[in-house]
């Protein structure tokens, strides 16, 4: 059935204006990524990327003034356009072959680099068309209408080189895709994996070129579908980058304006609260009631941490994994007042940012307290998922207190409580004499 369903396709198409259509769409898709993939040169600096921008840059041209503009002039492609469009081809195709293959290499010289790229690769793409214009009644057609001489079906045949030329273009282009898949595996890079894609069809468009070679230039073939396919992805990976650089662009000056709040929140604030600490301490030497300046002490201490934890939070990306984030309060915490702490967390949980830092701010109350009032040397702090949420336990294995005179008196259990229940979330305190304190909070 699929070889009758098979032998009915038709490979070829009479539509002129669909084919301007297509190849005029391919062409500015291939523009738009030339120029998105030379701008990332000029942001990074590597080599790859000027040369895979000038190859885009080619193909984009090669389509345009030899595949597009003729049917609109009322000019008829002739074999010189179609040799000039295949040579022009394959300038492109050896440079993307090497962009994808070549090992990543920073550049210097400023605006020298894309000058000689450029031009060198349409020097060589001008010269060798001008030489095919030059010799065009020497050239041979690319294909012909063959007639057996017993009136069966005509066949279309492609000259032997032309068919060469198509399997050199689809082996480049795998050779690509191999290259562009590898470097996304090694670097993440999403563009590397559209463009992986991209070349797949475009191997697989030659590959259709050798099997069924176009008659009429003008013509809509099996293989331009392939084409269509192969720019289709080239709008998907450059629209994915630029939305993906923005994104990234809007992120750098969050942090940054984070920074300079976490900076006037340093060297204001906090300095004036360490002004205040030091001329409180003064006050014992005055007669002051003792337990007045402890008060205002532990108020002061409070203040303190508070700060530094404001300060700690803007500063850090907002896209660091929350493991690391809470690693960091947790062992910060637990150095200030000489003691260790053993983590157990479970990396890859997401939250949003509010219910982030909620959860780092009440891990390091927790680690603090632990830490201050217990006596205890190594604290152990976990991070597990639960139903429809997360886990966080603080234990250590301290002095202790009696949980059912003291829960929720404090002030740091207070505001871990209030933190806790604001995301519809309940904390629970274990704690005997002498046995230790649990922290747990379920969000």
């Amino acid at each position: 059935m699929t070889i009758a369903l098979v032998a009915q396709l038709e490979f070829g198409y009479r539509g002129p204006s669909l084919h301007v259509a297509l190849e005029t769409t391919a062409s500015i898709t291939a523009f738009a990524a030339a120029f998105l993939v030379l701008g990332r040169f000029r942001r990074f600096g590597f080599l790859d990327e000027l040369i895979l921008s000038a190859g885009l840059s080619l193909l984009a041209f090669s389509n345009l003034i030899y595949s597009a503009i003729p049917p609109i002039s009322d000019f008829e492609s002739n074999r010189a356009s179609v040799w000039s469009l295949l040579f022009t081809g394959t300038i492109a195709a050896v440079l993307i072959c090497l962009a994808a293959l070549l090992p990543r290499r920073r550049i210097a010289g400023g605006a020298r680099w894309p000058l000689v790229v450029y031009i060198s690769s349409f020097a060589l793409a001008t010269a060798g068309a001008v030489l095919i214009i030059e010799y065009e009644p020497r050239l041979p057609l690319p294909a012909s209408l063959s007639i057996p001489a017993n009136g069966s079906r005509p066949e279309v045949v492609g000259h032997p080189f032309f068919l060469a030329t198509q399997l050199s273009l689809a082996l480049l282009y795998i050779l690509a895709a191999y290259g562009f898949t590898r470097r996304h595996r090694i670097t993440g890079d999403e563009l590397s994996g559209w463009l992986a894609v991209a070349c797949v069809l475009s191997a697989a468009a030659r590959l259709t070129y050798f099997l069924y070679p176009p008659l009429h230039p003008t013509w809509v073939y099996t293989g331009d579908v392939f084409r269509l396919g192969l720019f289709l992805v080239l709008l998907i990976g450059t629209a994915r980058e630029i939305t993906s650089y923005w994104a990234s662009a809007v992120a750098a000056a969050a942090l940054e304006e984070r920074r300079q709040v976490a900076r006037d929140v340093h060297d204001g604030l906090a300095q004036e609260i360490a002004f205040i600490g030091r001329n409180v301490q003064k006050l014992r030497w005055r007669d002051a009631d003792p337990e007045l300046v402890d008060r205002i002490m532990d108020g002061v201490r409070r203040a303190e941490k508070e700060s530094r934890q404001v300060v700690g939070a803007l500063s850090q990306p907002t896209d660091e994994p929350l493991e690391l984030t809470l690693a960091r309060a947790a062992r910060e915490a637990a150095e200030r007042y000489g003691a260790a702490v053993d983590l157990e967390l479970v990396s890859g949980i997401k939250l949003p940012a509010r219910k982030r830092e909620a959860v780092v701010r009440i891990a390091s109350e927790a680690v603090t307290n632990a830490a201050r009032h217990s006596g205890a040397e190594r604290l152990h702090v976990g991070l597990e998922r639960a139903a429809g949420g997360i886990r966080l336990r603080v234990a250590d294995d301290g002095v202790g207190f009696d949980a059912e005179t003291r829960n929720g008196r404090g002030f740091g259990l207070i505001t871990m409580r209030d933190r806790a229940e604001a995301f519809g979330g309940r904390l629970r305190i274990r704690s005997r004499q002498g046995e230790g304190t649990e922290v747990e909070v379920e969000l």
